[in-house]
């Protein structure tokens, strides 16, 4: 832990962004991991960003135990092809659960952007620096169940028959903290390990 806290501007503007626009920035981790809170003290150290969060594209989904799902060919459309692309401009659509449908959000990037999302190493976006939010399975199940609005029961069920599998297999193709920049302990202070 000597090389902590890092000075996140620092490791940040080492390079100019890759698109020659604005910083691509993946926070990525299990569900659960803290990528959200990492995500909010970020944004407060860098000027002129903004954050997605790939959890506005979780919406309602047919399915035998999960009650929702990523809408994986929306948020593609809307967000990782025009990012992909180099554009400012960002056709934002996050599922407003009281409305039961989408709504349209415009919205503007200016010297980067945060995609907070699992598995946004996935994504072929050519980031400029990928944060991998380190925190145990047992660790993040746990905050799952906690937090959703299902009864427990049910969500104690698809996390660990669905989302904790899925993120497993996605852990063991991927090896994120191999391919990262910057690996964060999710249950230590974020401020004792970014600046």
């Amino acid at each position: 832990m000597s090389d902590y806290p890092i000075d996140i501007k620092t490791k940040l503007f080492a390079s100019p962004p890759k698109n020659s626009k604005y910083y691509k920035v993946a926070i990525d981790g299990r569900g659960g991991a803290g990528k959200t809170t990492l995500s909010k003290y970020i944004l407060e150290k860098l000027d002129d960003f903004l954050v997605i969060c790939g959890d506005d594209y979780f919406e309602p989904i047919e399915h035998p135990i999960a009650w929702g799902g990523y809408n994986e060919e929306r948020f593609f459309k809307d967000v990782i092809e025009p990012i992909k692309n180099g554009s400012r401009d960002v056709n934002y659509r996050p599922f407003d659960w009281d409305l039961g449908k989408p709504i349209e959000k415009k919205i503007h990037i200016g010297k980067g952007v945060l995609i907070d999302r699992c598995y946004s190493f996935s994504f072929e976006l050519d980031y400029d620096l990928k944060i991998w939010v380190e925190t145990p399975r047992k660790v993040t199940l746990s905050r799952g169940i906690s937090r959703s609005s299902m009864p427990e029961i049910r969500a104690e069920k698809v996390w660990r028959e669905l989302w904790k599998p899925l993120e497993d297999r996605y852990i063991q193709e991927i090896k994120p903290k191999d391919t990262s920049d910057i690996v964060i302990d999710g249950t230590s202070r974020f401020d004792s390990q970014i600046a």
